[in-house]
């Protein structure tokens, strides 16, 4: 008989502001088996990831649990003091994958003695079977080159092989719970697809049990055996995964699902104009790595022989994972870095001829993470009209009154304009960054992965906003993006890149629907889907 391993009851969750007491977590309760596997989902806000900082005691300074109990194998953990958790139970006993491993890795040490420290403090051994513990746990988590990889510095890896180094790290002690809380959200799909695959082989091989944070239902629905759906810091909805993805109780699950699905779309989209606006002939561009006496200076090959055309009021999605050039040459388009070789011809001129205001005229970036593009010092009036402010030619009175009809155009009201980006969430930041785009009017708005840090609640209307402003304002869109529902929804064309090379190119829905080349089939693999049905 499986034995009970995890049991919260009625925990409440409050933060102290200004002596001020805002309940975040309402009675949230929990039972988790041993080796078994339970999915948490909800916006951001819902209090899932909350909830599990409790349990590993990194609340934020000013949270604080005021009731509840936390039962782990029999033991009551709630009041046992923090010397003796952090010895005994945190990072031994249970263990916490994190959502950005850049932050959560310290930058100044290496990868090696991170690991080594992490299975130091919780084990009595020499530093010699420390070193070879980290080897083998690199090795489990299949990252090649473990011994190379001791020595390299956290900024040195690509995004997957940091999150395959704090997998290692969360199970160097032999945990019996892991929480992995949005461990695949800044990853390409096929990168996403290889870590969820690692952890259900690890999650078997060690016998853990595992708590899994998302906001994505297809990720959840393939990983865990049970749900619990959180809104607004409540529990609204839980049971076995596939009875509550398929048959959900509650309008809150039915509209998470109502969003994810209004991304599916299999619609052909016509091309307003054929008009050629941007021309891309033959663009290449190389990268030269810094090297030592030991180790020449490698050169990459970001970019190679890229051509293509953009035509006025289209929407084009530049798709592939990490390392396949596409951020590189919406940057070249951007005048954010130079190319090497070939043209870029915007409106019949070369890109180069225009001087650096002309070009912000005629194009605009929106990038993946707006809370680290907007000026925390700054407020958002400051921020959306500062493009107006670089301008001479308009009045002072001019740009608060453009500000303001920006604003509500992307759905904030004129209340934001005194408030600072640290107060507003995810989505109204996204609408900030995308206001501050087209307070010029440009013509193309380059869009880097402009939703993989939401929720698909928020991530749908971010797209509807964008679908929205590029017909009133005949706006072309240039979409950077690893996540194929966005590029369905949104784009007209799509061209795969791998390696610096476009491999395919096309109708968005022929390329995505009914792909030719390998590397396109292998995206489409990777993608995980809810199985669509009618909802009440």
């Amino acid at each position: 008989m499986t034995k009970t391993l995890l049991e919260i009851n009625d925990l409440n969750i409050s933060f102290d502001i200004s002596k001020n007491i805002l309940k975040t977590v309402n009675n949230f309760s929990l039972k988790l088996q041993e080796k078994k596997t339970i999915g948490i989902v909800g916006e951001s806000g819902s209090g899932k990831t909350l909830s599990m900082l409790a349990l590993t005691r990194l609340l934020p300074r000013q949270a604080f649990i005021d009731k509840g109990s936390i039962t782990f194998k029999d033991q009551n953990i709630t009041n046992i003091s923090n010397i003796e958790f952090y010895k005994k139970i945190s990072g031994k006993k249970i263990s916490m994958i994190f959502q950005e491993p850049m932050t959560a890795l310290n930058p100044v040490y290496t990868v090696g003695r991170q690991l080594m420290e992490t299975y130091l403090f919780h084990n009595y051994v020499s530093r010699s079977n420390a070193y070879k513990r980290a080897i083998e746990f690199l090795e489990a988590v299949q990252l090649t080159n473990a011994k190379e990889r001791m020595a390299q510095y956290p900024h040195q890896l690509s995004g997957g092989q940091r999150q395959r180094v704090m997998i290692a790290m969360a199970l160097i002690n032999s945990p019996e719970l892991l929480i992995a809380d949005e461990p695949t959200t800044a990853l390409d799909v096929t990168v996403q697809k290889e870590i969820i695959v690692l952890i259900q082989k690890l999650i078997e091989n060690f016998g853990m049990a595992m708590i899994f944070i998302s906001h994505d239902l297809g990720v959840v629905s393939k990983t865990c055996e049970d749900i619990l759906v959180m809104e607004n810091g409540l529990i609204v909805e839980n049971g076995k995964t596939e009875k509550v993805l398929n048959f959900p109780k509650e309008n809150y699950t039915n509209n998470l699902l109502k969003c994810l699905w209004s991304l599916d779309v299999d619609y052909k989209k016509n091309i307003i104009s054929r008009d050629l606006l941007l021309k891309v002939e033959n663009i290449s561009k190389l990268y030269k790595l810094p090297g030592s006496i030991l180790k020449p200076k490698k050169i990459i090959s970001a970019v190679k022989n890229v051509s293509f055309e953009i035509f006025k009021g289209e929407t084009l999605a530049i798709v592939g994972e990490s390392g396949s050039g596409k951020s590189t040459v919406a940057k070249i388009i951007n005048g954010l870095t130079s190319m090497d070789t070939g043209e870029v011809v915007l409106d019949g001129k070369k890109i180069e001829k225009f001087s650096p205001q002309e070009r912000a005229n005629w194009i605009q970036p929106v990038f993946q993470d707006p809370y680290s593009t907007l000026n925390p010092n700054h407020t958002i009036g400051f921020i959306v009209g500062r493009p107006l402010k670089l301008n001479t030619l308009f009045s002072r009175d001019e740009i608060s009154s453009k500000v303001i009809e920006i604003l509500e155009l992307v759905g904030l009201s004129k209340n934001f304009i005194n408030r600072f980006p640290s107060q507003l969430s995810g989505g109204q930041r996204q609408r900030v960054a995308i206001a501050r785009a087209i307070i010029l009017e440009p013509k193309i708005l380059i869009c880097d992965e402009p939703t993989s840090s939401l929720d698909v609640t928020i991530q749908s209307q971010i797209l509807d906003l964008l679908n929205e402003l590029k017909d009133r304002l005949k706006i072309t869109i240039v979409l950077i993006s690893h996540n194929i529902s966005v590029v369905k929804y949104l784009s007209d064309r799509v061209l795969v890149m791998n390696e610096g090379e476009i491999l395919e190119r096309g109708n968005t829905l022929d390329v995505l629907n009914n792909p030719k080349n390998n590397y396109t089939k292998k995206l489409m693999s990777a993608v995980f889907e809810v199985k669509k049905r009618k909802l009440n």
